[in-house]
C-alpha cells in the first residue's frame, strides 16, 4: 500500500478525536440601577461620564425618580456630556412653575390677579370640596421630558430603545411596585418622579402613579429581570433629616418618605453579589433632593466616586474599538418623527374641544414645530382648566403619524374657591384689613361662559357677581353682566390735618359689550350706580347725601406684565371713562376719564419700572369721593393715604428694585429691595358743605414723595413694608399684604 495514502487514512481518523480549542468567553452584560433622591440625583451624570472614559458598556438601565430622568435620557441615546449640559442649564425655578409667564394668559385671568388671592384652591366639584393632588402639576416637567427624548418619541417598547430601559414608580392605589416596560416614555420617566405632596399623582391608562422610590427607590430585582450578568448600582445616600429640621409637617412628610425609601433601599442592596456587581456612592455632603441649582456640584460628586470604583469596574472595560463600535450602534437615533397628519384630542369631560381647532389645524397642515407645540399648549393651559396637557405619537401608517394631545381636566374643578387676605396700615391712622373669598364658576356652557364672586370682609366690604359669556366659542366678542357693592372709608383733609372719614357705599349694576384684542380688551356698556354719603367719625365736611348714577362708561386694557404684584417686564395700559347723564335719570351730569401706564423692563436682578397717571373731569365738578386722589405708598409716599384729591391729576413715579432672594415655585417669585421717586400734580379740591356752600380743601400744588422698601411677590400674594419720605421732611410707614 502506497506510504502516503496509509498516512492520510491515520489523519483522518486521528485529527476528529483531537479536543477543540476553547471559545473566548461572551462579554458579559451590564446593567445600570439609577436611584432616585431629587436634585442629588445629578451625580448620575457623574458615573455615566466615568463609565464613557472606562469604555464600559451599558446594556440595560432600570431608574427610580431622579434615576428614572438621567437613565431615560441615557437610554434613548444622549450621551453624558449631553446630559450634563441639558440639566445644568435648565431654569429649575421656571421648570417646576406650572404656569406659563403671565403675558400670555387670558385677558379674564390678567385681570382677576390683580384681586391677589392665595397660591392655593379648593376646586368644588359636585357640591362637594376637592383638594389639589399636589403643589405642582409637573407641567412644565412633562414637556421637558418630551423634548428631552424626542428622537424617541415613536418607540413603545423600551426593550427597542438604543439601550433597554424600565421606569419604576408606585402605584398609588394598591400600594404596588409599576414597572415601565413600553407606552410613553416621557410620561414613564414623569409618573416616576411623582414625589407624594410635592408633585400630583400622574393619572395614566386608569392608574394613579407616584414616586417609585416608595416601593424600590434602588431597582436591583428590576434591572436583574432584564437578562443581564453584572449590575453597577449607583446610590445617594440616606434621605433622612436631622432632627432641626423636623418641627413643621412638611419635615415630618419628608422624613415620612425617606424612612419608608431606606427601608426598600436595604433590601434592594441585599440582593447585591460582590463577585460581580459594583456599588458606587457619591458622598453629596449637604447636596438636598430640593438643591437642583446646585447640579453641577452633584455631577463633580459622581464623577469622583465612580473613578475611587475604576478597580472594580475594569474587570468590564473594552478596548477604544471595541467600545467606539458599541457606541456608535447604541448612539441616538438622528431620524425624527413622521409627518403629522392628524391631531387628535383625548380626556376632555367639561372643556369643549373646541378651543383646540385652532392648534389642531396649525400642526397637521404645517411642518411639525415642537416649540411652536409646546408654546401653544402652554397657552392653553394658561386657561387655568387643566392639570396637564402632554403629547405624544402613534405611527399612523408608514407616511404619517397622528399626534396625541392628553388633555387631563383639573379633577377639583370646574368650581374653583379661593382665599386672600388686604392689609394696609400707616403711622397716619388709616388701617384697612379685608378677608377675600373668591368663587368662580368655569364651562357654565359650552361657549365657556363663566360665573365670578367675591366677597371681602373687613372695614372695606365688598361683595360683586358677574357672568362673563362669549358670544361663541372662538369668537373674541362677549357679554358680561355684573353686580356690586363696596363700602369704602374715604378721608377728608385740610392740607395735612384729616377732618372726617366718611364711608362712602355704593351699589352697582352693569351691562357690557367687549372684545379681547390680542393682549388687551375693550368693553363698552351701560352702568347703574346708587352713593350714600355717612359720616363715621369727624366734623361734619361733607354733606350726607344719597345720589345715583346711570351712563355710560367704556374701558381699554392692554397687558403684557409677567407679574401684578412686582413686574419685571412687561407694560400695562388702562382707559377708563364713564358718564352719568341726567337725561337717564342720574342726580347730575359729570364725565370722568383715567389713563394709567406701567411700564417695567429688568437686566438681571435689576429692575427699573415707571408710572403714570392722567386723569380728567373736563370741567365738571366730580362728587369728592370720585375725585382724583393722590397720597400713599408709591402714590405720593410720606403722605397719608387718599389725602389729596382734585377734578384733574397728573402723576408720574419712577422705582428701581433689586431681587434679593429667589423664592422655589409655588412659594412665590422673589424678594426684592427698592426705592421710589414720585411726583404728582392735583387741580384745587372743591366740596360743597352741608351750609351749601363751596369751599377749597388743598389748593392745586405739584407734590414730590419718595420710599425706600422691601417688597415680596409670594404665594399669598405681593407684600410691602417700606417708609415714605414727603418733600416736606415728613415720613410715613407703611405695611400692605394682597395689595399690587
Amino acid at each position: 500500500m502506497n506510504h502516503r495514502f496509509l498516512l492520510l487514512i491515520v489523519l483522518s481518523v486521528v485529527v476528529p478525536l483531537a479536543p477543540a480549542a476553547p471559545a473566548a468567553a461572551p462579554a458579559p452584560r451590564i446593567g445600570l440601577v439609577l436611584a432616585g433622591g431629587g436634585a442629588k440625583g445629578a451625580a448620575h451624570i457623574g458615573v455615566l461620564k466615568v463609565l464613557e472614559e472606562l469604555h464600559i458598556p451599558i446594556h440595560a438601565i432600570a431608574g427610580t425618580s431622579m434615576g428614572s430622568l438621567v437613565g431615560g435620557a441615557y437610554a434613548a441615546g444622549m450621551t453624558a456630556t449631553e446630559l450634563e449640559q441639558r440639566v445644568t442649564q435648565v431654569d429649575w425655578d421656571v421648570l417646576f412653575d406650572d404656569d406659563p409667564p403671565r403675558p400670555v394668559w387670558p385677558m379674564r385671568r390678567k385681570e382677576a390677579s390683580l384681586t391677589p388671592t392665595w397660591n392655593f384652591t379648593v376646586g368644588v366639584r359636585d357640591w362637594q370640596l376637592q383638594l389639589p393632588k399636589g403643589a405642582l402639576a409637573g407641567q412644565q416637567v412633562q414637556l421637558f421630558f418630551n423634548d428631552l427624548v424626542r428622537e424617541v418619541e415613536m418607540i413603545h417598547d423600551f426593550d427597542a430603545l438604543p439601550i433597554p430601559f424600565r421606569a419604576v414608580a408606585t402605584d398609588l392605589e394598591h400600594g404596588t411596585l409599576a414597572v415601565f416596560a413600553r407606552g410613553s416614555l416621557p410620561m414613564a420617566m414623569r409618573a416616576s418622579m411623582a414625589v407624594p405632596g410635592i408633585f400630583a399623582p400622574v393619572e395614566w391608562e386608569q392608574h394613579l402613579y407616584v414616586d417609585g422610590g416608595l416601593v424600590r427607590n434602588v431597582p436591583v430585582d428590576v434591572a436583574r429581570a432584564m437578562g443581564v450578568d453584572a449590575l453597577i448600582v449607583v446610590t445617594l445616600g440616606s434621605g433622612l433629616l436631622p432632627r432641626q429640621r423636623l418641627n413643621n409637617i412638611l419635615g415630618v412628610t419628608e422624613q415620612m418618605i425617606a424612612i419608608l425609601t431606606e427601608q426598600n433601599v436595604d433590601t434592594s442592596l441585599r440582593q447585591l453579589d460582590p463577585r460581580c456587581d459594583v456599588l458606587i456612592e457619591p458622598d453629596l455632603g449637604d447636596i438636598g433632593a430640593g438643591d437642583f441649582a446646585r447640579a453641577a456640584e452633584a455631577i463633580q460628586t459622581g464623577i469622583v466616586a465612580a473613578r475611587r470604583a475604576a478597580p472594580q469596574l475594569a474587570r468590564y472595560r473594552l478596548s477604544a474599538a471595541a467600545y467606539a463600535t458599541w457606541r456608535q450602534a447604541h448612539a441616538r437615533p438622528a431620524a425624527s418623527p413622521l409627518p403629522v397628519t392628524k391631531v387628535r384630542i383625548v380626556g376632555l369631560e367639561q372643556v369643549n374641544a373646541g378651543i383646540f381647532a385652532d392648534l389642531q389645524t396649525i400642526h397637521s397642515t404645517q411642518p411639525f414645530d415642537r416649540a411652536r407645540l409646546a408654546a401653544d399648549l402652554q397657552a392653553l393651559y394658561g386657561r387655568g382648566d387643566f392639570e396637564r396637557l402632554s403629547y405624544r405619537f402613534t405611527p399612523d401608517d408608514e407616511r404619517g403619524s397622528t399626534l396625541v394631545i392628553d388633555a387631563l381636566e383639573k379633577r377639583w374643578g370646574p368650581g374653583y374657591l379661593s382665599f386672600g387676605l388686604d392689609l394696609l396700615s400707616d403711622n397716619q391712622g388709616d388701617s384697612r384689613l379685608g378677608l377675600r373669598s373668591t368663587y368662580d364658576q368655569t364651562w357654565v356652557n359650552s361657549w365657556g361662559a363663566e360665573w365670578r364672586n367675591l366677597l371681602t370682609l373687613g372695614n372695606a366690604p365688598q361683595v360683586s357677581s358677574s357672568f362673563y359669556q362669549p358670544l361663541a366659542l372662538d369668537h373674541p366678542m362677549f357679554v358680561v353682566a355684573e353686580v356690586d357693592y363696596v363700602l369704602q372709608p374715604t378721608s377728608v383733609f385740610v392740607n395735612d390735618q384729616r377732618l372726617a372719614r366718611y364711608d362712602v357705599s355704593r351699589h352697582q349694576l352693569g351691562l357690557d359689550v367687549g372684545t379681547t384684542l390680542g393682549a388687551g380688551e375693550w368693553r363698552a356698556g351701560v352702568f347703574g350706580r346708587q352713593t350714600t354719603t355717612d359720616l363715621d367719625t369727624g366734623s361734619a365736611v361733607l354733606t350726607e347725601e344719597s345720589r345715583t348714577a346711570i351712563g355710560l362708561h367704556g374701558r381699554l386694557v392692554y397687558d403684557t406684565l409677567d407679574s401684578a404684584g412686582a413686574p419685571r417686564s412687561g407694560q400695562r395700559l388702562t382707559l377708563d371713562t364713564h358718564a352719568p347723564l341726567r337725561a337717564l335719570g342720574s342726580t347730575r351730569d359729570y364725565r370722568r376719564a383715567k389713563l394709567t401706564a406701567t411700564a417695567a423692563h429688568s437686566i438681571g436682578a435689576h429692575t427699573l419700572a415707571a408710572r403714570m397717571t392722567l386723569g380728567s373731569g373736563f370741567g365738571s365738578e366730580l362728587p369728592y369721593d370720585e375725585q382724583f386722589a393722590l397720597g400713599g405708598f408709591l402714590q405720593l409716599s410720606g403722605y397719608a393715604n387718599e389725602q389729596f384729591r382734585g377734578n384733574d391729576v397728573a402723576f408720574a413715579a419712577l422705582s428701581y428694585y433689586r431681587q434679593i432672594a429667589s423664592l422655589p415655585p409655588p412659594l412665590g417669585r422673589g424678594l426684592y429691595a427698592g426705592a421710589s421717586l414720585e411726583m404728582g400734580w392735583l387741580s384745587a379740591s372743591q366740596i360743597t358743605l352741608q351750609s351749601g356752600m363751596n369751599t377749597e380743601l388743598t389748593p392745586a400744588a405739584t407734590r414730590l414723595g419718595s420710599s425706600l422698601f422691601l417688597g415680596s411677590d409670594t404665594w399669598v400674594g405681593p407684600a410691602y413694608l417700606g417708609i415714605g419720605f414727603a418733600e416736606s421732611g415728613a415720613h410715613t410707614l407703611y405695611l400692605l399684604i394682597g395689595q399690587p
